[in-house]
């Protein structure tokens, strides 16, 4: 019987003990420090680019528009391969030869703000290179994929220089 109560005695004094020393309480965590301002906020997730023919042909089109509203440009088109947009651009006769580069770097800023989610923009205002561009967006929109185009892409790839800032 003394054993008994030695033994509740103990195991009482045992749980009194972790009580007191916070062995039942949850681990205390770190708080987060606050944002600096010197820190730039983290930027929210962006969603990709739609690797679908047809939404890509959509958003493509829209970039075109935005490129055509540019002053000098009579008309646009745009091919969205990965995260790279080919734009042709066929210029207004009276658009003097030395605004040309202008002109490209105008399109390419507009084509950049309209789609942020773009890393390269290439602009071209050569004939052949457009009609080039102009032939695979036609054969996107029609639903084939972008790699049917490999080698179209890869020639107007080579063909055109990116267009920077």
């Amino acid at each position: 019987m003394r054993r008994k109560i030695l033994f509740s005695i103990v195991a009482l004094m045992f749980a009194v003990g972790l009580f007191w020393a916070g062995g039942c309480t949850a681990p205390q965590r770190k708080p987060t420090p606050p944002a600096s301002p010197t820190q730039p906020a983290p930027e929210p997730a962006r969603k990709p680019l739609p690797t679908d023919p047809r939404e890509l042909s959509r958003v493509a089109g829209r970039l075109a528009g935005e490129a055509a509203r540019v002053p000098g440009v009579n008309k646009a088109t745009v091919v969205i391969v990965g995260s790279t947009a080919y734009v042709g651009i066929n210029l207004n006769a009276d658009v003097e030869r030395g605004e040309t580069t202008r002109i490209r770097q105008r399109v390419a800023d507009r084509v950049r703000k309209t789609e942020p989610r773009l890393r390269r923009v290439m602009v071209t205002a050569d004939a052949d290179t457009f009609t080039r561009i102009k032939r695979v967006q036609d054969g996107i929109a029609r639903g084939k994929p972008v790699s049917a185009f490999t080698r179209e892409i890869q020639e107007i790839n080579r063909r055109m220089t990116p267009t920077t800032r």
